[in-house]
């Protein structure tokens, strides 16, 4: 097959609208494709190849960089390697035996009651004062849904209107992770608190304008920085100390704490974990046990006096 583009960096401008295109958004794996360009350029000067040069430099281990990370630089120019090669490019690709094998490098913060109530507590708080049109409404039920409900941020975000069923008292997720759509039921106070929100959120422009349940002043969707920076002043107004960058708590963490309830739950109610565990993937969007796995060793960690 003859090669249709003639630099490096055309082939991965391909690559990336490709991976948009079948639905993922990629914004990481971008970055770190523009760096790979700038080391490709001045070790391969823009021919359209992936040679073993470039790769054996892209795979080195840096010493600020934890295995994880590592890892998910080592896959983001596997996929490149085995784009190029299927249409016809010379390109080395790297071999899977690199990819991380141990599990979970990045232990949760999982918090405790107390200081979930703090937060949220902490959350209204700073949220009266008015962090942007519409923020003093959004935010509480934003973080009250990533507690009661688990959910990814993103996915949080993106909620449609029609998406959130106050009658019978379900959320529908359908832009997620790993694109899998799914209904989850939600707390009957969850469900109360979003009735209110709809309900003093007819007044609002923005609101009644947008399809989305979360809409900003211009009727779009909140970026979810915007969610972390409210998080960080959260956390440091309610005496809960951050370890600094990559050491958390992170704002994943509190669907991390949601797991570890759930199965605290669980096992307090004399639940086979055996046969539960499935449905606890499902609800979370999980593609398979692992995660749940980890979660119950985490439990078994947090709360001691289960392990029997």
């Amino acid at each position: 097959m003859e090669p249709l583009k003639e630099t490096f960096a055309q082939i991965v401008d391909d690559y990336v609208q490709e991976k948009r295109a079948t639905g993922y958004r990629f914004d990481k794996g971008s970055q770190m494709l523009c760096r790979i360009v700038d080391i490709q350029e001045e070790v391969d000067h823009g021919i359209p190849r992936l040679s073993r040069k470039l790769v054996e430099r892209w795979i080195e281990k840096t010493p600020w960089e934890n295995e994880t990370n590592r890892s998910h630089r080592l896959s983001v120019l596997r996929g490149l390697g085995a784009y190029m090669v299927r249409m016809g490019y010379d390109a080395i690709i790297v071999p899977q035996r690199l990819t991380l094998l141990k599990d979970y490098a990045y232990t949760p913060y999982i918090f405790s009651d107390r200081e979930l109530g703090s937060l949220l507590g902490t959350v209204d708080q700073l949220c009266a004062t008015g962090i942007s049109t519409h923020s003093d409404l959004v935010f509480p039920v934003v973080f009250r849904i990533l507690i009661g409900c688990g959910s990814r941020i993103t996915e949080t975000l993106q909620i449609e209107k029609k998406d959130v069923d106050v009658e019978k008292g379900t959320l529908s997720l359908r832009i997620t992770k790993n694109r899998k759509e799914r209904i989850i039921p939600m707390a009957e106070s969850l469900v109360l608190r979003c009735r209110e929100y709809v309900c003093n959120s007819q007044s609002i422009r923005s609101f009644n304008s947008s399809r989305w349940f979360f809409p900003n002043k211009k009727s779009i969707p909140y970026n979810s920085g915007t969610a972390y920076g409210l998080y960080r002043k959260a956390l440091r107004l309610s005496g809960i100390s951050h370890g600094g960058r990559g050491k958390g708590p992170r704002l994943h963490d509190l669907r991390h704490t949601f797991a570890v309830r759930v199965l605290n739950k669980w096992v307090r109610d004399g639940k086979n974990l055996t046969t539960a565990l499935p449905y606890l993937a499902i609800y979370m969007g999980h593609e398979g046990l692992k995660a749940c796995q980890h979660y119950l060793r985490l439990t078994a960690v947090m709360f001691t006096e289960l392990i029997r």
